[in-house]
């Protein structure tokens, strides 16, 4: 599998995730959640990743630089 598909396929299972369990997402909350189902546990993918699907108009970003969350966006986009 290519690094690009894999990619996908972690930021499909990230947005299903945050689907089941809405509420604030963060790279810490996600990082924990990774340790637990043995996915990708840096700190930096994790952040990266939330970023991507704020991106792609599924995440709302919030909060200041030092305390980011993520959140559903209720425009209808996730």
């Amino acid at each position: 599998m290519s690094t690009q598909s894999s990619r996908e396929e972690r930021l499909a299972q990230l947005l299903t995730t945050i689907r089941d369990h809405p509420g604030k997402w963060t790279a810490g909350r996600l990082h924990k959640a990774r340790r637990l189902t043995g996915g990708p546990v840096q700190r930096g993918t994790a952040r990266r990743d939330l970023t991507e699907l704020a991106r792609r108009g599924h995440l709302a970003q919030r909060g200041p630089s030092d305390g980011r969350y993520f959140t559903l966006r209720k425009d209808g986009h996730a």
